[in-house]
This record gives C-alpha cells, structure tokens and sequence, in this order.
C-alpha cells in the first residue's frame, strides 16, 4: 500500500506504540503474591519487547527501495494460471562487491529522495552503465559502483562517505556529493564535496567544496539542486549549482513561506538513514520534473521543479531559483497542461505560471506513481470519498459520474494509479485496470491481478502484486501467468528488467 498522505504519526505508520508501559506494582509484604508479582514483571517485559521490535521492524520497512508500505498480494483466485520462472543471467551481492565490510548493503535511495531507487541507469548515449552504492546496516562506509548491465561485472569503484548521486546522469557526467565533515552533535553530514564524475571510469571530472545539511541532490536540466533541512529544525533551503562547474546558482530560504512547517512532522519514516534527531524533520521529500507541456514558455524558464514533503509544495525554476508558488498541495500530478494538488477539501489546479485555474470540491487525487526520472507527466485521476474513481472536466472542474467498465458497471474502490509507459493503470484489491487515454472510463478490468506496489510494463505484459506477481496481457487483460521475480523491487531500464533490494542486485527476463 502507499504510504499516508497526510502528516506521520496522526492515523498513519509507524506512530507512537500502541502499547503503554505500566509500572509494576509495589512489592507485596506477604509471600502469597510473589508469584502475581513475577507474572506481572514478566508481562511488563512481554509488551515492552513487543515493542522494541515492533519499532525495530518499522524502522526497516520504512527503508524499502520505492519507500512505500506494501502489502503482500491477496492469494489470486479465478481461473489457474501457470508459473514462469524467471531466468537471471546474473545477480551480485553486496556481500560480494565488499567483503572488507560486515553487514554490507545496498544503500537506497542513492539520490536521498523518498521514493528513489536502489540502481540507476546511465543513459546508453552516454555509457551503458547502472550505478548502484553499498554500505553498513548503517549506511557508513559508502562505495559508488559503477556496473556492467550485461554481466554484472563492476567497471568501478569510488568510496565516497554518505554519497548522494543523482539518478540521471549527463553528457557532462554524473553529479555525486561526499561527506566531508559531520556535526558532533547530529552526526549530520555539514562539509560536503560536490563531485562531477565520468560515469565510465568513475573518476572526478570536477569537484567543489560546499558547507551545507545536504539531503537530497537532484538534476534538473543543466541545474544541480540540493535540498538541506538545516539545523535547528524546521528549516527547508533549497540550492542550485551549475552542471558544468559546481559552482553555485542561487539558494532559496523556504522557512520565511507560509506553510513551511506542514513539511516536517515529528515522527519519520526513514528514506535514507540519519542521526535520531529529537526534533521535526521533513516529511518523506521528493523532487520532481514538471511543467514542461504546451504552455511551459509562461515560466520562461522550460519547466519546473517541485519539492513535495509533507502536505506542502515549492515550484521553482531550476536555472533561476525563482519561487513560483508554494501551495498546499499533495499528490502533485502534471497533466501536461497544468499542475494538479490534493487540497483539504478536494483537489485543485494551476498553471505552470502558478495561477490559480480551478478547484474540485469533493474528489481527490488518486496517488501517483511516479519514478521520478525525466519529466513526471501523469493523467490524473480522481476517487470519490469511499476510493472509487469519478470523472472530472479538466477545464471545468466539474464533477461527473463514477467510472465505468467495460461491461457498464462501477468500477470497484481502488487504491492508487500508476503510470506505464505513456498509459494509466489503477490497482487495488479490485485488481487492476487500464484506462482511456482521454476518456474517464476503462478498456478492461481484471479482477483478479491483486496490485498492491507498483506496476511494470515489458513489452505487452503488465506485472502487478508484490512478491509474487500476476501478469497480465496489456492489450485484454487477461490474466495468463504468476511469476516471482528475484529482488525486493522490479525497475525496468529500457528493455532490461532489474532486481533489485538491500541484498542484491540482479539482471532477469521472464520466460
């Protein structure tokens, strides 16, 4: 399942324990209760364990590549269908690329956004290269990896303490970002050394000594934005530096906006690991690409980039730093028009000037999936107050009727979409369903491919679930086989599909 919308900690996961500690009571004087007294201590130390390891499993699952709450897929029923088996030509450890380090793993997200990979792809143009780092349970340690896609065989290695990469490399190299100096109070990286590396050796092209509490490094164009929750919290700033030099562009103070602090919340869900502050940190950050459709010449700047963390969102022009809007807004969903948000009461839209256009009092935006490379462009779509799917005019805002499947009844409540390729599928215990490229209705529907994290295209199949997935023939819908692939994740990089978790790496077709 996706994780919560609104702030951590209030009806959502992880929060404070369920369980509240009790003091035993005061030791009797008569021997008749020792033995009430040893049961009660011994229930004390039951709970409290529950607990601690109810936390401990939190912490971890907070960790997952896409950082999402999955739930395991339903036991499919309907019609059998066969398994496949997925062939894997090759698969590496961490255990493998550092036996110097116990404990070794994959460390995600490398580029310290909430929902970013484990791997990334360089673009073939460039190199034929994926970029994975490894590190301890405590993410110290870290070593940059540069590996072949066809064999798995390591081209390099770079160590680089807490690095940050961005996910997208470019013609000029790729952007990473090396601890040099931590607080003594926090543990919190406050020297950093930009890096521009050449994705096929891993040597530094270039480098740049910069103060800051980095926390997510992104690429934007020919812009290289940080984003630092500074010290003492709450205090978002966001920086671009140039491409080319590392040399910096601008820096924007978000702490003076309204609504700067619906962005942190008081308790975490951990994306990459950190200090255990006792204070507000941002709540589950992203850093998007958008505004770059029909109109994106009103920002004079071709496209934006939005920072979404908690239930706010900043739109900044990547070359420039200029703030366009800062609104409430979660969800974010360019349509290739304009820019949508979930609001307290609905959803709204704007353009990517920031002007107000239109509000849906009502409906909100379904989650969107997005993996955040390149432009995030999504169809958006909306469900109703009990999750079913209702269409909405774009341009009016209007409120229409609930979708319909092809056999002309409701569609049942669904959870969230997510976007393949250049299609729409929605998912959720009703199973999965493709929608009308422009029309708020559904090709087909099948009931029983339980979708429950994410979805993958190759070629004309459509896998769905988590651990074992359905697939599904993307032009019926038909469900024609279950597989369960290698790795916690499947990302797909071109034609290739990829495994991927803490514990390995691994290149896979499905037969």
């Amino acid at each position: 399942m996706r994780e919560p919308e609104g702030p951590r900690g209030q009806g959502g996961w992880p929060g404070p324990s369920p369980w509240p500690y009790r003091q035993p009571p005061p030791r009797p004087r008569t021997p008749v209760y020792l033995n009430l007294v040893a049961i009660g201590l011994i229930l004390v130390l039951v709970i409290t364990g529950v607990v601690v390891l109810a936390r401990s499993l939190g912490s971890q699952l907070g960790r997952l590549s896409s950082f999402e709450r999955p739930a395991p897929t339903s036991s499919p029923s309907g019609p059998a269908v066969p398994d496949r088996s997925p062939t894997v030509p090759w698969r590496i450890s961490p255990d493998e690329l550092r036996p110097d380090l116990p404990g070794a793993e994959f460390v995600g997200p490398i580029d310290g956004d909430f929902s970013g990979p484990y791997v990334t792809a360089v673009d073939p143009s460039i190199t034929d290269v994926w970029v994975a780092l490894t590190g301890d349970p405590d993410e110290r340690g870290i070593v940059v990896h540069g590996i072949d896609p066809n064999s798995g065989r390591v081209l390099w290695d770079r160590p680089m303490e807490g690095a940050l990469c961005a996910r997208e490399a470019d013609p000029r190299g790729l952007v990473c970002a090396e601890v040099l100096d931590r607080d003594p109070a926090s543990g919190t990286g406050r020297q950093w050394r930009l890096q521009l590396l050449d994705p096929r050796t891993g040597e530094t092209r270039r480098s740049s000594d910069v103060a800051g509490w980095f926390n997510v490094l992104h690429r934007a164009g020919d812009t290289v934005i940080i984003l630092e929750q500074r010290e003492p919290a709450p205090h978002a700033v966001l920086r671009g530096f140039d491409l080319a030099t590392l040399q910096p562009r601008w820096q924007l103070d978000l702490s003076k906006q309204p609504g700067h602090d619906t962005m942190f919340s008081e308790n975490r869900i951990i994306a990459r690991k950190d200090p255990d502050h006792d204070d507000v940190v941002m709540d589950r950050p992203r850093l998007r690409d958008v505004g770059y459709g029909a109109s994106a010449e009103e920002t004079g700047n071709s496209g934006l980039v939005a920072l979404w963390a908690g239930l706010r969102t900043a739109f900044v022009q990547p070359r420039s730093g200029k703030l366009i809007m800062m609104p409430r807004c979660s969800r974010v969903v360019d349509d290739g028009r304009r820019i949508w948000c979930n609001e307290a009461d609905g959803a709204a839209s704007y353009s990517y000037a920031g002007k107000p256009l239109r509000r849906v009092v009502g409906p909100r935006l379904a989650f969107p999936g997005d993996d955040g490379d390149g432009v995030d462009r999504n169809r958006p779509v909306f469900l109703d107050e009990i999750g079913t799917p209702i269409s909405v005019d774009l341009d009016t805002g209007k409120v229409g009727k609930p979708y319909r499947t092809p056999a002309g009844s409701e569609l049942p409540t669904t959870m969230s979409t997510e976007t393949v390729g250049d299609a729409t599928v929605l998912g959720g215990d009703a199973g999965t369903a493709l929608v009308h490229p422009t029309e708020d209705k559904i090709i087909w529907h099948s009931p029983y491919a339980r979708f429950s994290s994410s979805a993958t295209l190759i070629k004309n199949e459509l896998m769905v679930g988590f651990y074992r997935l359905d697939i599904v023939d993307f032009r019926t819908g038909e469900r024609v086989a279950t597989v369960r692939p290698e790795g916690l994740y499947q990302v797909t990089f071109g034609d290739r599909l990829a495994g991927v978790g803490p514990d390995l790496i691994c290149l896979q077709q499905i037969n």
